[in-house]
């Protein structure tokens, strides 16, 4: 009877591994699914305009310089901003508008961290780049909007009058390069930015559309001369770890829990061994 009850005991542990590690392999049957989802683009190409630089005419670029005249930022897209808001009549709405060849260009360059400010019609846009602890990395850490709601971009806007500043969330990472790479990316990058400030009365959302992106920091070169292409991944966005190593955990506890069964198992059918072997 004893090692009956064992041997049901031992088929339940099985087969409660052997269910867990079913469901290891849809997640990872699914996560692989998720990367082939259409990218659906919210425009196809902004209107194509003489340019003095040799990219293509659909594609803007633009440089930063250190105070010694070395290259210390380049952008290189076909970006556009898109702004949620809602009219003095209740309804949402969103205002456009594509980042022009022809910008306001200024920052700063130290060493560890630098900052790109983009200015067009009423609109700046800063994006803050930083190293890694170690410097082999460099990203960008925060993205932000400043604008008025007085713009006129804006319809019947709801609120006019108010100085708003939307912005990435604490602790952004985006677009990990080993230094003296550039990041090239040919899907398109949609970057989202909302307020901060618990205070804000906007309401208002914004979203960075940005295609075929070529970013550099920390370059510190006399010329327009890209480092070797870091490309993004296939989705063009960062795989989450989080499920994988939740699943990994459980797919570990499934097996302790099969050992430990074996174990026990093992250990009341030797001793009922020895149990039959003494009488």
């Amino acid at each position: 009877m004893d090692r009956l009850k064992m041997n049901n005991f031992l088929e339940l542990v099985l087969l409660f591994a052997i269910i867990l590690g079913t469901q290891f392999s849809s997640a990872l049957q699914l996560e692989g699914l998720s990367t082939k989802k259409p990218r659906i683009t919210k425009y196809t190409m902004k209107p194509t305009s003489a340019s003095a630089t040799s990219v293509p005419s659909s594609l803007s670029l633009y440089r930063l310089n250190g105070t010694s005249g070395a290259t210390c930022i380049l952008i290189q897209t076909d970006g556009l901003l898109s702004i949620q808001y809602r009219d003095k009549y209740g309804e949402d709405k969103e205002a456009d508008t594509f980042m022009p060849d022809q910008m306001d260009i200024s920052g700063e360059c130290w060493e560890d961290e630098s900052r790109v400010s983009l200015g067009w019609k009423g609109f700046v846009l800063n994006i803050y780049f930083s190293k890694t602890p170690g410097g082999e990395r460099w990203y960008v850490n925060n993205v932000e909007l400043i604008y008025s709601s007085n713009n006129k971009i804006f319809e019947h806007v709801d609120r006019p009058g108010l100085d708003v500043k939307l912005s990435t969330p604490p602790g952004t990472l985006l677009f990990p390069t080993p230094v003296g790479k550039s990041y090239t990316c040919e899907q398109e990058v949609i970057i989202t930015m909302f307020a901060q400030d618990e205070n804000d009365k906007s309401g208002h959302l914004a979203k960075l559309y940005l295609r075929e992106l070529r970013m550099q920091s920390f370059m510190y070169k006399s010329s327009n001369t890209w480092g070797p292409t870091f490309q993004c991944s296939a989705t063009g966005t960062y795989r989450d770890e989080t499920a994988p190593i939740a699943v990994g955990s459980t797919l570990a506890v499934a097996t302790v829990c099969t050992v430990v069964g074996y174990g026990l198992w093992r250990y009341f059918k030797v001793k009922k061994f020895q149990y039959g072997t003494m009488a």
